[in-house]
């Protein structure tokens, strides 16, 4: 597949050598002096530069929005993906409490498994939040977040 910034110029390249080889056929097909043909190839220069920047201005723009809106579907997936995540891990939460609960009326735990118990879902709990109310994106501050840094 080709990269957008070889397609930039490629179009660039193909458009300035067909400008340059037929823009001056035409032009020496219908002036016959060499002063006429001086001033109408600086004219001509001057369109070339205005059209190409207008041709690469579209070119990059339409470039620009497509990565843009890649970068927006993958941040959407990115926050499904978390959210997902904290949806499996809260039930899970819940999961180890109720078998904590269900110990604890049992008495079928020592008291510091329990304690220990109670420490995991805390802590896991408050990393969830952390996660949940996370500001900017970026590998930084989930790393920051996931690893208490």
């Amino acid at each position: 597949m080709i990269k957008p910034y070889q397609k930039v110029t490629l179009v660039y390249l193909f458009f300035g050598i067909a400008w340059i080889f037929f823009s001056d056929r035409i032009l020496e097909t219908f002036v016959g002096s060499a002063s006429a043909l001086t001033i109408l190839q600086t004219y001509k220069g001057w369109f070339f530069v205005i059209t190409t920047s207008i041709l690469l201005y579209f070119l990059t723009r339409r470039m620009w929005y497509n990565i843009q809106d890649r970068e927006i579907e993958k941040e959407a997936i990115f926050l499904s993906t978390m959210r997902a995540v904290q949806h499996i891990l809260n039930n899970f939460l819940n999961k180890m409490l109720f078998f904590k609960l269900v110990a604890e009326e049992k008495h079928s735990l020592p008291k510091e498994i329990v304690e220990h118990y109670d420490n995991v879902i805390d802590e896991t709990t408050k990393q969830i939040k952390r996660l949940t109310n996370i500001k900017e994106i970026s590998p930084e501050e989930i790393e920051k977040i996931a690893y208490d840094k």
